[in-house]
């Protein structure tokens, strides 16, 4: 008796390489699946910007594959369909999540390639608890600068055949996400910038004689040698006009006559 994961299915697109529709899996599954496929291809030939996707895995697998994915994903990666997923697993450099709270503000969530090694099947998980994902991935291509993907995606499960899709579009943020970068690398170097300045505030105790200041131990300083301690300013010492003249009196008329002659 045939049942009905035994049926054959006769669609096929042309270049598919995905395993589901030539797999031994239920037939509802294969059949949303070629929509879906009929759904991304037209959707893609629009012209738009958008990337579309189609991922799965299997729930005792560890491994994710393409179903069908964009040409323009496979080119902006420079590999072709079969290596899709290896490539955007091995080259992907973090994963970015933004969340909004009331008391913060907007929280960004930054996990490096090495730290995502160990906890995409809570990604997952947690993926299937919410029932999407939202994230900003940068992967570097094989070639050329690395680029941002922003990831929406909704998750759908099949419980008899024990395999998730993910039925995303990916959006290019490259300047966006640059924008974002040099604006965190110009505000930590103005806080490190900051940080290095000492600021002195208040009220400083002067001598009207002979201009020492008086720190918070009573003892009387030299002004420079207090600005030196409460600051990064180093002094250099010089003579102006008006003490050159008190302090040289002589050398002063020597220059006047030697300029008579």
């Amino acid at each position: 008796m045939e049942t009905e994961s035994s049926k054959p299915f006769s669609f096929f697109k042309d270049g598919y390489a995905g395993k589901i529709l030539s797999g031994s899996f239920s037939r509802t599954l294969k059949g949303r699946l070629t929509e879906y496929i009929d759904i991304f291809t037209l959707f893609e030939a629009t012209g738009t910007p958008a990337i579309p996707y189609i991922a799965a895995w299997e729930e005792k697998e560890k491994t994710i594959w393409y179903e069908y994915a964009s040409r323009r994903f496979m080119e902006l990666l420079g590999c072709g369909f079969s290596e899709l997923a290896e490539v955007v697993k091995t080259r992907m450099v973090d994963r970015r999540t933004y969340r909004f709270t009331e008391v913060h503000g907007v929280h960004k969530e930054v996990l490096r390639r090495s730290h995502l090694e160990g906890i995409r099947d809570e990604l997952r998980k947690a993926s299937l608890q919410t029932g999407g994902i939202e994230a900003v991935y940068k992967v570097l291509p094989k070639s050329g600068d690395p680029i941002w993907l922003k990831d929406q995606a909704a998750i759908e499960t099949y419980p008899r055949d024990h395999v998730c899709l993910s039925l995303g579009i990916l959006t290019v943020v490259t300047k966006e996400m640059k924008a974002e970068e040099e604006r965190e690398q110009l505000v930590s170097s103005l806080q490190d910038a900051l940080s290095k300045v000492k600021t002195l505030q208040g009220l400083l105790p002067i001598c009207a004689s002979c201009k020492k200041i008086r720190d918070d131990t009573g003892y009387w300083n030299q002004i420079e040698s207090y600005l030196e301690d409460h600051s990064d300013l180093s002094f250099s010492h010089s003579v102006c006009p008006e003490c050159f003249k008190k302090l040289y009196p002589t050398f002063k008329q020597k220059e006047k006559s030697g300029g008579e002659k």
